[in-house]
């Protein structure tokens, strides 16, 4: 009887310290946005017959962000944020996903997440929700992956591959990460701002989001790891001026097996000689300067030693905002190894695609913002499709969108 009420006295008292350390109030918040946009395109893709790609349409895009956490007495906060897609392509429910630590001494976070130079990073400043850098623009003008059309008037509907290297990739963005990973699981800390600076640096062990499994390093194919980054900016206002500048280099492995990937030793000619035997790397900077609510700014990326993903990207605008009303125009310009084309061999040709972005956007109310737009976009490529109509000029795709939306922010 005496033991068994030690033990019971014994869960009583972790009852006590579980009740005293629950009665500490989390904050839970849930926020996220939609957007919601009216336009209409204008799309042309080269060799294509009486491809209907034009009209009105509706786009939109959809997070929520669920965010607990907890301050501790000493003053350490505690929390995580998950965010859920509202709109998916099948393959990606979550996007990040991790858990934060603040305090004195910076910022931690743990988990799948962006590189520490890719969210210091400042680009051309843009009122838009379109953005240049986000590759939403395909949404509307098909120069990304896949686009189908009658290259002929047999009926058969064929297919060309055009840009892969928009989303991370200086092809469409100077947001860039490394080899195009994206949210990978990694370690990241950011120092406290001082006198206006503020370093970060990230490790992720292999390029895997959402893939809990240990992945064998020692084997020759599996390509991107052991992926270091550092970026530093400075923010600060000296009288009617506002500075922000940012700077980042990344540095990764990558051990791919020309055997497996490339079976047909002729192909692997294609590539530089010891092209995947070097470090990939990459770098960017940005600068934003505001003045009487005027801000111009732009930045540049550059991919270096990845064959398939190598490339410049960069960009520049200029905005103004009064009250509730932005207004900007923004340039991007990507040039990139033409990795998809097969015909042209990889690091053989380039592709390139130019972004002309012109926004008015106006606060309706906290959190609700309209927006028109006007864009164009132009993707060529040396080289097209082997067996395609534009093995000689390139699969080319161009077009116009002009349209409206609507976003909203809670």
């Amino acid at each position: 009887m005496k033991k068994i009420l030690l033990g019971t006295s014994a869960v009583a008292l972790a009852s006590a310290f579980a009740n005293s350390a629950y009665a500490v109030d989390w904050e839970v918040q849930v926020g996220g946005y939609m957007e919601q946009y009216a336009a209409w395109a204008s799309p042309e893709v080269e060799g294509f017959i009486d491809d209907e790609y034009d009209g009105i349409d509706n786009k939109g895009e959809a997070e929520v962000h669920f965010q607990p956490s907890i301050t501790l007495d000493n003053g350490l906060q505690i929390g995580a944020d998950v965010q859920l897609e509202g709109n998916t392509d099948g393959s990606d429910q979550i996007d990040e996903s991790f858990l934060f630590l603040d305090g004195s001494f910076g910022r931690v976070l743990l988990g799948s997440e962006n590189s520490a130079g890719y969210l210091m990073h400042y680009g051309a400043p843009d009122v838009t929700f379109l953005n240049v850098n986000s590759g939403s623009l395909t949404k509307f003008i098909p120069f990304s992956g896949t686009v189908f059309g009658h290259t002929d008037t047999d009926g058969d509907v064929d297919s060309l591959q055009v840009g892969n290297d928009i989303f991370r990739g200086t092809l469409g963005a100077t947001y860039i990460e490394n080899g195009l990973n994206n949210d990978a699981q990694r370690f990241t800390y950011f120092t406290p701002r001082f006198a206006g600076f503020q370093v970060g640096v990230s490790y992720a062990r292999d390029p895997r989001q959402d893939d809990q499994n240990q992945l064998n390093l020692d084997v020759e194919e599996v390509g991107l790891n052991n992926i270091f980054d550092v970026g530093a900016n400075y923010v600060n206002s000296f009288g009617a001026f506002d500075i922000a500048v940012s700077g980042r280099y990344g540095i990764a492995t990558n051990d791919t097996d020309f055997d497996d990937v490339f079976p047909d030793d002729d192909d692997e000619d294609l590539f530089e000689d010891d092209a995947f035997d070097e470090n990939p790397q990459i770098w960017s900077a940005g600068l934003n300067v505001g003045f009487a609510g005027f801000t111009i700014g732009g930045s540049f990326a550059e991919q270096n030693n990845s064959e398939v993903s190598d490339g410049t990207g960069w960009d520049a605008g200029v905005a103004y905002e009064t009250g509730p009303w932005g207004i900007s125009f923004t340039y991007f310009d990507g040039h990139n190894a033409d990795n998809e084309n097969s015909a042209a061999g990889f690091g053989d040709a380039d592709e390139d695609l130019k972004q002309y972005l012109l926004g008015l956007n106006y606060d309706l109310a906290k959190g609700v913002a309209l927006n028109a737009f006007g864009a164009y976009a132009e993707f060529d490529e040396e080289i097209g499709d082997a067996g395609g109509p534009n093995v000689a000029e390139g699969d080319d795709v161009d077009g116009w969108v002009v349209g409206t939306g609507i976003k909203i922010s809670f």
